[in-house]
């Protein structure tokens, strides 16, 4: 049993190898962009909620300082 190759079908053989790598890099560069964009979307979602967390600290404590100085009000006037 003998194989025979020619040059031509070596050729075939590494452009092949190296089309499946060039696609293989560009699928994966894409992957990361997308992986990028996610964390981006995460970080400002992350963000949102910090602030929305904060503002209803805020609320709360305002709420407190307005039922304190109610509180002295009315025993004021009595």
């Amino acid at each position: 049993m003998q194989i025979n190759f020619q040059i031509t079908d070596l050729y075939y053989i590494i452009s092949g190898f190296v089309l499946a790598g060039v696609i293989f890099l560009f699928y994966v560069s894409k992957l990361k962009k997308e992986i990028k964009t996610v964390k981006r979307k995460y970080e400002k979602k992350s963000i949102g909620m910090d602030d929305s967390s904060l503002k209803i600290k805020t609320l709360e404590n305002k709420i407190k300082t307005l039922e304190t100085a109610l509180k002295k009000q009315m025993e004021n006037k009595e």
